[in-house]
């Protein structure tokens, strides 16, 4: 009998301790083995270790082989960069921490890279759930393949963020893809994330394929980072640090060719979310900076154009009322004077 090849997963986690049995016992109800789990506590405060030691048993007789890993919180990025010369399998997947993997997951993932020898990674659909109902499916994360296949298209959508799904459960890859893409086993560091640093080096490098059936789920927290409500000014930041993020990895990519090219794609798309944002939070000063440049690049559409005109409109009446404030408010003191 043929052993199996060994899979490997790398979970990074941050304070999960709330949700990390639900992951954990995912990966236990896999249908395949061998597994090797690399577990990476990111600093966690919380009682995140205990609850994942408290699996240590289940795991060993269930024939998947743990690693944990701490480091001091430093970012999602910076775990992944602990646990990639640290893996061992054939093939390897990352998955986030409170996501859940469905009993299926690596066996139909395994069984289509065994069977498509020139297939480098496999991405497949998923399953959107709220954490106060994981059975209740919400939605689903699937990309739509264009006609004809082209994997450089996979690479220009994963810039320009569509049609692509961004949670790691998605994928899994052959680990001399990933050797091959990132012959160094580090990526840019970032605390805005790691699939761009991972997944762009092998969109743009290796053909794919498509397992068209949900075989994870997507946990949605109301409380969580992405559904922080952030300020003007970090907004702003945050596009400068995605930005910087992907033009690094893509700068890093071996035998890239276009480079000013992709760059410029990535300027741009970031150029255009900066002047939304300037919209959407009424920066006057901002809106017609970005809109300049926007008309600089030829960049300026239909859309953009009444996007600008709106927001535009939206000032001049925000300015209008404050400065008709103090008018109002003396009218309204003489008017309870009247009644007094």
């Amino acid at each position: 009998m043929t052993e199996k090849p060994l899979v490997s997963i790398i979970s990074p986690c941050y304070n999960g301790a709330k949700h990390l049995p639900a992951f954990l016992e995912s990966v236990l109800k896999q249908s395949y083995r061998p597994i090797e789990l690399l577990f990476v506590d990111d600093g966690s405060t919380d009682n995140t270790k205990d609850v994942f030691e408290s699996y240590r048993t289940r795991f060993e007789e269930s024939n998947i082989e743990t690693v944990y890993i701490y480091q001091k919180n430093a970012g999602q990025a910076a775990a992944i960069n602990n646990a990639l010369p640290r893996f061992k399998g054939e093939y390897m997947m990352w998955v986030d921490s409170d996501d859940i993997l469905l009993p299926k997951n690596i066996t139909k993932k395994v069984n289509y890279l065994e069977s498509n020898v020139g297939k480098a990674f496999v991405l497949c659909q998923g399953l959107i759930v709220n954490s106060n109902a994981l059975d209740v499916h919400i939605g689903r994360l699937a990309r739509i393949e264009p006609e004809p296949y082209d994997h450089i298209r996979l690479f220009e959508d994963l810039i320009m963020e569509r049609n692509v799904v961004f949670v790691p459960a998605t994928i899994m890859v052959r680990s001399r893809a990933i050797k091959a893409a990132i012959p160094t086993l580090h990526i840019y560091e970032s605390r805005q994330g790691q699939n761009w640093q991972l997944m762009l080096p092998l969109a743009y490098m290796f053909e794919y394929g498509l397992i068209d059936e949900p075989l994870f789920k997507y946990v949605v927290h109301n409380d969580s980072h992405s559904h922080q409500k952030r300020s003007y000014e970090q907004q702003m930041q945050r596009f400068e640090q995605f930005e910087q993020l992907i033009i690094s990895t893509i700068y890093n990519i071996p035998q890239i060719q276009e480079i000013e090219k992709w760059n410029k794609r990535v300027h741009n798309k970031y150029l255009i979310k900066k002047f939304q944002a300037a919209c959407s939070y009424r920066n006057s000063n901002d809106i017609n900076k970005y809109y300049q440049q926007i008309k600089e690049e030829n960049l300026v559409d239909k859309k953009i154009k009444i996007t600008y005109i709106k927001a535009k409109n939206r000032v001049v009446d925000f300015i209008f009322k404050v400065a008709y404030l103090p008018i109002r408010i003396v009218k309204k003191i003489i008017r309870l004077k009247r009644k007094w």
